[in-house]
């Protein structure tokens, strides 16, 4: 499985939000990764060697949780024991990790229950939620976390705008000169702008190694990548972006 590049960075910068929806045919092979970065301890996580990776990938780490039905649909009960669970301190690691191996079993009711949780609980809980097919999760679900999508080609011209972009931002122009581009993304879809920021935002990571200067632009951009995933306006996104530079 290869990792989208924007978010193996910001799993290297610790900066991974706090809900996500994982589908595609490698979703548990990407949760894995997921839940070892967000309690490693080594210097760039996942590092693999630390005895907290170690722990997580075996799913023995106490402070990863995976959560399967017992039946054909979750429980109230399941339900209960997470919103009783996610207000205890984690045993080991900063963060608590509640992994929904197949959320699309969670009933509407059990899905409205975790809502508080996902938008209010403690600020160490992370929740991952693992489906074949996002219909299948309500759309209050949805809208409080992060898409991921496992096993899909990204489209090749948003590719090359987010490299546009980047080198824009690397080469210092100034912002009046790039506002041309960015009012052009006004007329692409919402998925094409994600696509792009993500080329982008893998592209500054890795020049931010010697250029310190690019972590205030990544820490703007952060809330934007994740703002892609929710119904905004491409024009909307577009000022986002410009106001960041």
């Amino acid at each position: 499985m290869s990792l989208d590049e924007a978010l193996t960075a910001r799993m290297a910068r610790r900066k991974l939000a706090h809900a996500y929806l994982i589908t595609g045919r490698d979703r548990f092979k990407l949760a894995d990764t997921l839940a070892a970065a967000l309690v490693c301890t080594g210097v760039q996580p996942p590092c693999g060697r630390c005895n907290a990776c170690r722990k997580a990938r075996e799913h023995i780490h106490p402070d990863v949780m995976w959560i399967n039905p017992e039946g054909e649909k979750f429980g109230v009960d399941d339900v209960r024991d997470v919103r009783n669970n996610v207000y205890v301190m984690p045993n080991e690691a900063e963060t608590k990790v509640y992994v929904f191996c197949h959320s699309e079993l969670l009933n509407p009711q059990s899905q409205n229950a975790l809502l508080k949780v996902i938008e209010e609980g403690p600020p160490y809980s992370r929740f991952l939620f693992l489906t074949p097919n996002l219909e299948l999760l309500l759309p209050t679900i949805r809208s409080r976390c992060e898409t991921l999508r496992t096993s899909v080609e990204e489209e090749t011209e948003a590719t090359e705008e987010g490299a546009k972009l980047a080198d824009y931002i690397l080469n210092q122009t100034p912002p009046a000169e790039i506002l041309p581009f960015l009012v052009s993304l006004e007329k692409r879809e919402r998925k094409e702008i994600a696509v792009m920021l993500k080329e982008t935002y893998a592209r500054l990571a890795e020049a931010s190694a010697v250029r310190p200067d690019l972590l205030p632009v990544l820490d703007r951009l952060d809330p934007i990548l994740a703002a892609c995933e929710f119904n905004i306006s491409a024009g909307h996104l577009a000022g986002w972006i410009a106001s960041a530079l």
